[in-house]
């Protein structure tokens, strides 16, 4: 027990981490928050094998985007293997998207086990290798993706594995841990191509030593055999780019731009261009690498390397100066991607801890003391823990802060039941409004079009699907059977829909599911009913004059802002400046699914003021210019009642919240009965 002291206290101290980072729960969350669009690709990848016949070397997507629109073949440019993997779990226990969090997870927590390893075989200090380990567990991005659905986690925790095995075969000389090492960081460049670094720098040193610039055994050549050695490393690259040509060879056959195996450098973006994306790196991405404590301890790392590297191993030093030139040349080469994938930063996250490993390797050769001192480790072991705290934090934002807009998308979520009990399947292809990734095809399992955007890696000419009604109809020609709305409001955001909205086959919460193969009409927008109408035109005041009085006697809050400064119609108008800022209010009792609101009123030109329509949990303030009339313009906004405003009340009133004067006139609201069928 005393000799496994130290891995055990490491595996319990990641339990711990894990669980304050909630991951026992995190593991039952579908994908969300950020780069949920990714993290739905490689989920639907994994259940179109599972589907689908588990056929290795024809990998799809839901989105049906390939062949001319028509098939959602697409190839990833890492090894579906993990995908692949997922899919036969969910052969033996049943589709669980949780099995994929958790095998992730598993795969995450053994590349740290082994990371702590690596760390203990080259310090010989259990403790400094638990801390050092655990450190790399502060990093957001890691955090977040390490129990998620991306492969680039799992690719980072393989070449933790194949590093350690090198160092064993480093030290011990036992060729079968150099095979190890190859075998692990084959796997890691399978999951994603970009953990060739490790591998890269591996060949570096096997290169210096081959063409004697370096030896890196006292004496002795640390590859006693050569050829076979150079039969293992040359073998990890050709199969890694055999998988790459066939997967550019794949995508261009299927006619496939969805998956990137090209290069996005810094040499195709201008000034503008390159300032964007340095500045979303500096706002957004760089405080979820690391908590920048870590980032200073980086710093000084590097600098104290440089200052006394000959006190680290040779290995160590060439390694580190490989690894930094690969860096660059990848940040070079894929700059552009960094302005909003912070993903693409995992599998560089090799360098640093090749460096902490260079660095506390220097440390306890060249200042002993320091590297034994309990106020060292106690001191180290407080800034750890500082920055799990940190994480912790980050993580929480990540699901339940500004960066999870998952709630624009939620009623997909959880659809997919209504769907098939009301006879629609997995194999009918839909269209999914308001959506411009693939999210919400994945999410109600069914193959189809959203409003994507086919960029085509810029180097041809963009495909919009579904943007107007010709597109429409162009998924209607290639299949698309159902056309599925989230919120009846996108029928007025985007008339073109309408005349593909005539049968509504059924509702759910917001969304709307509507048969494009029916001939039945039972939904028609264009015939609104009336069922009331309030109207001020801001010349009457009750007695008291407090309120304004409409027409038929209807009410309306704020009468002490009527004005004869100027009037669009009669005499008087509604003034309002920085001491009333709130002009004709009024509110309208018991909402029903489906109504709608127009609202409209005259305001003498000006940039401020507008009308505000609030209820709980709802505000809105878009509004549209539609009409001028000599120094005065006709503001009209659109309002849906949906089902959550059921029985509520509607605040509707005029807000200026400026200082310079704005002057209403004639406030009219018309509302109209709701539009759903009552069998529906």
């Amino acid at each position: 027990m005393k000799r496994h002291k130290w891995s055990v206290i490491f595996i319990l101290t990641i339990l711990a981490v894990s669980f304050y980072y909630d991951y026992h729960h995190i593991f039952f969350k579908r994908p969300q928050s950020v780069h949920k669009w990714r993290q739905s690709d490689c989920a639907s990848i994994a259940l179109n094998y599972y589907q689908n016949g588990m056929h290795f070397f024809q990998p799809e997507t839901h989105n049906l985007t390939s062949d001319g629109g028509t098939t959602g073949n697409a190839c990833p440019s890492e090894i579906p293997a993990l995908y692949y993997t997922v899919a036969g779990l969910y052969k033996i226990f049943g589709y669980h998207e949780s099995i994929f969090r958790i095998l992730n997870t598993l795969l995450f927590f053994i590349g740290l086990f082994y990371l702590f390893k690596l760390f203990r075989l080259l310090l010989n200090d259990g403790f400094w290798a638990v801390l050092l380990s655990v450190l790399f567990l502060t990093a957001p991005v890691l955090v977040f993706y390490g129990n998620n659905f991306l492969s680039n986690s799992s690719a980072l925790s393989f070449s933790f594995v194949g590093w350690y095995y090198f160092f064993r075969f480093y030290k011990e000389r036992n060729q079968k841990w150099f095979a190890l090492a190859m075998l692990f960081f084959f796997i890691a460049a399978s999951f994603k191509v970009t953990a060739l670094f490790s591998l890269v720098a591996i060949g570096g040193v096997y290169i210096s030593e081959l063409l004697n610039l370096a030896r890196f055994q006292k004496g002795e050549k640390l590859f006693k055999y050569p050829l076979k050695q150079f039969m293992l490393l040359a073998a990890v690259f050709v199969l890694i780019a055999a998988w790459i040509l066939y997967a550019r060879y794949y995508n261009q056959k299927h006619d496939c731009y969805y998956f990137s195996t090209t290069i996005f450098p810094v040499w195709s973006l201008d000034k503008a261009g390159i300032l964007a994306v340095l500045e979303n790196i500096w706002k957004i991405w760089l405080p979820q690498y690391f908590h920048p404590s870590v980032l200073s301890l980086f710093a000084i790392s590097f600098l104290f390397v440089v200052l006394f590297y000959k006190k680290n191993l040779k290995l160590l030093n060439f390694a580190l100066v490989i690894l930094f030139a690969e860096v660059i040349v990848y940040i070079v080469l894929q700059f552009w991607t960094f302005k909003d994938h912070d993903y693409y930063t995992i599998d560089m996250y090799i360098f640093p801890v090749i460096l902490m490993a260079a660095a506390f390797f220097i440390l306890k050769a060249k200042f002993p003391r320091i590297f034994t001192s309990i106020i060292t480790k106690c001191l180290f072991l407080f800034f750890v823990l500082f920055n799990v705290y940190y994480a912790h934090g980050i993580i929480v934002d990540r699901y339940s802060g500004w960066m999870n807009n998952s709630g624009q998308l939620s009623d997909f979520y959880t659809v997919t039941p209504f769907l098939r009990e009301n006879g629609i399947t997995a194999d009918d292809t839909v269209i999914a409004i308001p959506d411009y990734s693939h999210v919400s095809l994945y999410l109600m399992n069914q193959k189809g079009w959203t409003e994507y955007a086919d960029a085509r890696f810029n180097r041809a000419e963009s495909i919009k699907y579904n943007r107007d009604s010709s597109g429409i109809q162009n998924s209607i020609n290639k299949g698309a059977e159902y056309l599925i709305v989230d919120g009846i409001g996108q029928l007025y955001k985007k008339p073109y829909l309408q005349s593909f909205c005539r049968d509504l086959k059924g509702r759910y919460n917001d969304i709307l599911v509507f048969d494009l193969k029916s001939e039945r009409s039972n939904f028609n927008l264009q015939t609104k009913k009336e069922s009331q109408r309030y109207f001020c035109d801001a010349e009457v005041l009750t007695e008291d004059r407090k309120t304004f009085l409409g027409k038929d006697s209807v009410v309306f809050r704020n009468g002490e802002t009527q004005t004869g400064e100027y009037s669009f119609s009669g005499s008087h108008s509604c003034k309002l400046y920085a001491d009333q800022r709130y002009g004709m209010t009024i509110s309208v009792p018991d909402l029903r699914d489906g109504e709608s609101f127009q609202i409209s009123v005259w305001r003498k030109k000006s940039t401020n003021g507008a009308i505000i329509a609030s209820s709980e949990n709802y505000y809105n303030n878009k509004f549209e210019v539609v009409e001028t009339n000599g120094d005065w313009e006709k503001l009209v906004m659109d309002v849906f009642i949906a089902k959550e405003l059921t029985d509520k009340e509607l605040g509707i009133y005029l807000y200026n919240p400026e200082q310079e004067p704005v002057y209403f006139d004639d406030f009219e609201i018309i509302r109209f009965k709701s539009v759903f069928p009552e069998n529906v």
